[in-house]
C-alpha cells in the first residue's frame, strides 16, 4: 500500500449473503476499495483483467469455474495479483489444491470477523496468512498410501484390469503366458489382502495405484 492509493479487492463468491458481509467490513476502511465484484471464477478472470486488483478474495466452489481453476488461470495469466482464499471448505484436498495452483494464503468464512481488513494487508505485504483452522491442515498432512510393494509388472497387470481386460487379453498385451498373468494376479490378491478382481481393483483405487 501505498499513501496515495489504497489496496484494490476483487470478490468472486456465488454466495449473496458473502458479498453482502465482506462490502459491510470493508466499506468504512479508508486503505481498502472494493472495486469488483463476481459470481464465479470465470466471471471473476474477466474482472481481474479490467480492474487489475491488488487482491482477490477467492472462493473454492463455485458454478460455471470453481476457485481452483480459476486461480490456476490467474496466477498464469496475472501474476502480480495476489489470491487470497476465502471459502468454507478446509479439507486438506481444497488447502492444498487452492495453494498449488497459486493461492497465497486460506482462510475460513467462520473467521472473517477475526480481521478480515489485517489479513488483506498483511497478504499485500506479502506475507502468507492461513485461518488456525487452516494451519491444522498443512502441519498434519495425511498419511502416506500404504506401501504394498508391487512389482512393476504387477502394476501393469493392475491397469490392465481396471481397463476391463480380460485375463486372455491382459495376457497379450503384455506378451505373456495366461499362466504368468495369473501368477502375478496371485501375487497381488496376496500382497493387497483381497480374495477377487473387484475387491483387488476397488482397494487399487482407494489407494492410488491405478
Amino acid at each position: 500500500m501505498t499513501d496515495e492509493y489504497p489496496i484494490r479487492v476483487v470478490l468472486i463468491d456465488d454466495h449473496a449473503k458473502m458479498h453482502s458481509i465482506v462490502r459491510i467490513i470493508l466499506d468504512p476502511i479508508d486503505d481498502i476499495q472494493m472495486v469488483a465484484q463476481g459470481a464465479n471464477g470465470e466471471e471473476g478472470i474477466g474482472l481481474c483483467e479490467r480492474y487489475q486488483p491488488d487482491i482477490v478474495l477467492m472462493d473454492v466452489v463455485m458454478p460455471v469455474m470453481d476457485g481452483i481453476e480459476a486461480t490456476r488461470i490467474l496466477h498464469e495469466r496475472l501474476p502480480v495479483i495476489k489470491v487470497l482464499v476465502l471459502s468454507s471448505f478446509q479439507d486438506h484436498e481444497s488447502v492444498h489444491a487452492m495453494l498449488q495452483n497459486g493461492a497465497v494464503g486460506y482462510i475460513t468464512k467462520s473467521s472473517l470477523a477475526d480481521d478480515l481488513a489485517e489479513t488483506i494487508r498483511a497478504t499485500f505485504q506479502g506475507k502468507m496468512v492461513f485461518s488456525s483452522e487452516v494451519g491444522a491442515h498443512l502441519l498434519a498432512p495425511p498419511q502416506p498410501a500404504v506401501d504394498f510393494q508391487l512389482t512393476d509388472r504387477e502394476l501393469e497387470v493392475l491397469v490392465l484390469l481396471a481397463e476391463g481386460l480380460t485375463n486372455q487379453q491382459s495376457a497379450y498385451r503384455l506378451s505373456i503366458s495366461q499362466s504368468t498373468l495369473k501368477y502375478h494376479m496371485n501375487n497381488i490378491y496376496r500382497k493387497l489382502g483381497v480374495q477377487t478382481r473387484s475387491e483387488a481393483l476397488v482397494l487399487a483405487a482407494k489407494s492410488n495405484l491405478i
